[in-house]
């Protein structure tokens, strides 16, 4: 993460720059980087002063070579150009120097503690945790239904050895929960048992070692193995000892924290199949871990937060004890506004509940603990930061970088998913791969940080990936710590008179009239957002117009206009050739000659308004084949009129559109056969009038791919489906469709379909939705979904007048 800035912006320089020796640059500072990777996560004193000093001379000469560049750009003669760039060769050539100096250092280092065996600075004991089953019942307080789901998969009647695990992020209580099972099945249910502790840093040898000493007979004081002889046996031997003593005995064994998948193919030729109710309880921060140990989906367990509820009820009994009469009334108010902030992680409320039990019970003192003092009770817990850095540090490279930007938002702000990719991909957290996008790429290092349990789902996309995603409070606090030290980024209170944007990567800005050329010298800008005032857009006269020098940006990824419009390129050979997304751009510059400047384009959103698009708004689609590689495409008309259609005198789309949205085009049902036809389209959404007619019928033509179908604000009243119109379909969403009298009953039989949603629908559609679900002869059981958009404090219909 260190130097993965620095080789983004030596790249991007090498084929543009007249910077001497760059590629010996770029190869030095490669290799410095891999060197650095082979010590990812070390906890050595030296590797960490090491770092430090090279992240500052790689941001020197970074802003070095960045500063070349721009003032490059800024010069017009030849000569100034050449005296500018020799004036700052010494400089790079120093900075180059330290990186060789930095090079034999960590070699070094790297040297010295492959020479030690288990540093103790390094290396995490795996100890048993047998001696160390006390503590309060307050921390036990909640996992009730969880101890019982747990038990009734340990307790089943599956004669075959069985793994459960339990998964889910650092101080969620999965440890506790386990502890409390144990304690109350080992000896009741099982001959032999053993409860051991790995850690993220663990040996097979001590691992099997650790096992045969703490297995533990039934009712009796004696451990295991003691024998120091038999102990420094081979590790061969040592696993077939094992196998030996669980021969013949139902035993039950719990490995605790494990980090790595590679224990189950340690372990599993040892472990013996007694065919006899014989389990295994593994519990993991990550998800790849509890799947691999499992593959059966029954026997992996999440485990959930607290509720407002049980997190209030622990914090109390924290402070107070079990009597709840000791909580004063003028405190409960507080009380639970601070055990919210805890948002259900057990851990956090007994780090608080310790703080609060010592302090002053007032409620002045309480409030300003909700105020201001949270965040530092939080951060200045040493046992709750251990346990956090933990994770941080069983991160790669990649995704330490792509963790620690979740500070950068506020921490309790949803983040979607798509901003947050654009964001990560623009700053130059990921290198490309050829075999994907670098926006793919980037949605896969979401869900694997999703699946570490550093990063929580808060909603999910149509087509079942992460829309919005948060980090929680506690993970929130450590990444602005960590990143303030690392010099990730840095939070200002205000703004310097002058404000260098000459690394500038991402700009959003709310402008009135016409964009500034100069807007193009900000070279490294790779996202742009160009708002109007909600007061001036719908005027001609104050409509946004995008700069001619806007083609000249060609580190663009994303571009947001809402409703601008883009000039016609003045020379042939104008491209944007790494723009992704083109977003809320007006009809009127969807043309033929505009298009084709993006041939990767694979968003795209249109934005148009009737009244000022012209006789024919909806031209655009005219052109939209010609682009070969749209994924998604959306075409809004903001101000449309029902009784106005506004039909595209030719309707195609792009062969490879996996997503479609339309809203107020007002196309007849009958389109939906041409739409039918796009052979990849997995979501389709209607909105705001998007068809128009009373009847709807989908018989002859299917959509063959169609997982995720939404219906929202039309006049449809009859629709005739069947179970082969949508064979794909898993999620149907109906909202504000207030005529429509019922779902047809054979979308019940389609064999995918998991849910069906209705907002605001006539009782008449509810019934017929709770009938498709009852009657259908699926295996899988359909979920009904009945919703008030008045529930939600939202519009009661979206209409247009």
């Amino acid at each position: 993460m260190l130097l993965w800035f620095l080789l983004s912006t030596i790249q991007r320089l090498l084929n543009s720059s007249q910077i001497p020796d760059l590629q010996l640059a770029y190869e030095k500072v490669e290799s410095l980087q891999e060197l650095l990777t082979l010590e990812d996560g070390s906890n050595n004193e030296r590797v960490k002063a090491a770092e430090r000093e090279i992240r500052e001379s790689a941001c020197r000469l970074e802003d070095v070579l960045e500063s070349v560049h721009v003032s490059n750009q800024r010069f017009l003669s030849q000569s100034e150009k050449v005296d500018l760039v020799d004036g700052m060769l010494e400089e790079i050539d120093g900075v180059l120097e330290e990186i060789d100096f930095f090079s034999e250092t960590v070699k070094k280092i790297k040297e010295e503690l492959s020479n030690l065996s288990m540093a103790d600075e390094d290396i995490a004991a795996i100890t048993s945790r047998n001696d160390h089953f006390g503590g309060q019942k307050s921390e036990l307080f909640g996992l009730d239904d969880e101890v019982i789901q747990m038990k009734n998969l340990l307790l089943s009647d599956i004669p075959r050895v069985q793994v459960v695990s339990m998964v889910g992020m650092a101080g969620i209580g999965k440890t506790t929960l386990v502890k409390k099972v144990f304690q109350d099945i080992a000896d009741h249910h099982f001959q032999l048992s053993a409860f051991i502790s790995i850690g993220p840093r663990y040996g097979y040898r001590e691992l099997l070692q650790k096992i045969l000493t703490e297995l533990k007979y039934r009712n009796q004081d004696r451990y295991g193995v003691r024998d120091d002889e038999i102990l420094s046996e081979s590790d061969e031997i040592l696993g077939l000892y094992l196998h030996q003593r669980l021969f013949n005995c139902k035993y039950l064994i719990v490995l605790d924290d494990v980090w790595d998948m590679r224990f189950w193919d340690w372990l599993k030729w040892y472990l013996v199949n007694n065919k006899n109710g014989s389990r295994i309880i593994v519990t993991t921060r990550l998800e790849q871990v509890a799947e691999f140990a499992q593959s059966d989906r029954e026997f992996v367990l999440q485990k959930r937060f607290l509720n407002e509820e049980e997190s209030w009820h622990l914090l109390r009994e924290m402070v107070f004890g079990l009597q709840e009469k000791l909580c004063p009334p003028q405190l409960e108010e507080t009380g639970r506004k601070i055990a919210n902030k805890c948002e259900g992680l057990p851990l956090a409320v007994i780090v608080v509940g310790k703080y609060l039990s010592k302090a002053e019970r007032t409620a002045e003192h309480w409030n300003k603990v909700v105020d201001k003092e949270y965040s530092v009770i939080i951060s200045g817990d040493a046992e709750l930061t251990e346990t956090l850095m933990l994770s941080y540090n069983h991160l790669p490279q990649h995704l330490k970088a792509c963790f620690l930007y979740m500070g950068v938002f506020p921490h309790d702000y949803e983040i979607p998913t798509s901003k947050l990719v654009n964001l990560w991909c623009t700053e130059g957290f990921l290198e490309s791969n050829s075999a994907k996008s670098l926006e793919d790429f980037a949605i896969e290092c979401l869900g694997d940080l999703v699946s570490r349990s550093v990063v929580l789902v808060r909603q999910q996309s149509s087509s079942g990936r992460v829309k919005t995603c948060r980090a929680h409070s506690v993970f929130w606090h450590l990444c602005v710590r960590v990143a303030g030290k690392q010099k990730f980024f840095h939070v200002i209170n205000s703004l310097a008179n002058q404000v260098k944007l000459v690394r500038l990567r991402y700009l959003a800005i709310t402008y009135n009239g016409k964009v500034p050329g100069s807007i193009s010298k900000l070279w490294n800008l790779q996202y742009l957002i160009v708002r109007q005032y909600l007061s001036i857009l719908s005027s001609e006269a104050h409509r946004a117009y995008l700069p001619m020098e806007i083609w000249e940006m060609q580190e663009l990824r994303h571009l947001q206009v809402m409703g601008s419009d883009l000039p016609d390129p003045i020379y042939e050979g104008t491209l944007l050739p790494n723009l992704l997304t083109l977003l809320g751009i007006s009809t009127r510059s969807c043309t033929k000659e505009v298009l084709r400047r993006m041939p990767h384009l694979k968003k795209l959103g249109i934005q148009i308004e009737l009244a000022l698009d012209g006789v024919e708004p909806l031209c655009c689609f005219n052109h939209l084949p010609d682009l070969c590689r749209i994924e998604s495409l959306k075409c809004v008309i903001l101000n449309p009129k029902v009784g106005v259609p506004a039909l595209p005198s030719v309707l195609s789309f792009p062969s490879d559109l996996r997503k479609l949205t339309l809203s107020g085009v007002g196309f007849p049902w009958e389109y939906m056969s041409i739409i039918a036809t796009l052979p990849n389209l997995e979501v389709l959404k209607l909105r705001c009038y998007a068809c128009r007619g009373v009847e709807w019928e989908v018989y002859d033509y299917n959509f063959s791919r169609l997982k995720y179908l939404l219906l929202e604000d039309t006049d449809l009243e009859d629709w005739y489906a069947d179970d082969e119109s949508f064979p794909s379909l898993k999620r149907l969403i109906i909202g504000h469709c207030y005529k429509l009298k019922e779902i047809p009953l054979d979308i019940g039989e389609i064999p995918t379909l998991e849910m069906v949603e209705i907002v605001d629908g006539s009782p008449s559609l509810v019934a017929s939705a709770k009938q498709l679900a009852e009657g259908s002869s699926n295996r899988r059981k359909i979920e009904v979904r009945v919703k008030s958009s008045e529930d939600d404090g939202k519009r009661k219909s979206r209409l247009p007048p």
